[in-house]
């Protein structure tokens, strides 16, 4: 099994916020993926619901995710956010094989 965490993150954007949640969370990518423990670290937008987004990122473990989420960028997306997100999902996973 490998240190690597694996998160998934799922955001749903409010009515009529879309475009700008995208806008937001396009801003983030390039700075997380230049930061030291970052393995991986792609945004998806869903084809069959505009609204929704999700977060693939690869971390090299817990101290890594707990800097990102220290981060000025991270931080600034979170407050961007504030009243455009109607549903937030995050899953830390551990591969099994």
């Amino acid at each position: 099994m490998s240190d690597t965490i694996t998160v998934v993150a799922v955001l749903r954007a409010v009515d009529g916020a879309a475009a700008k949640v995208a806008e937001i969370l396009h801003n983030a990518v390039e700075p997380s993926r230049a930061e030291a423990g970052c393995r991986g670290y792609v945004l998806h937008h869903d084809r069959s619901e505009d609204h929704k987004f999700v977060f693939v990122e690869h971390w090299a473990g817990m101290e890594a995710i707990e800097a990102h989420r220290q981060a000025p960028h991270y931080q600034a997306m979170g407050e961007a956010l504030k009243g455009l997100l109607a549903e937030r999902e995050v899953m830390l996973l551990d591969a099994q094989a």
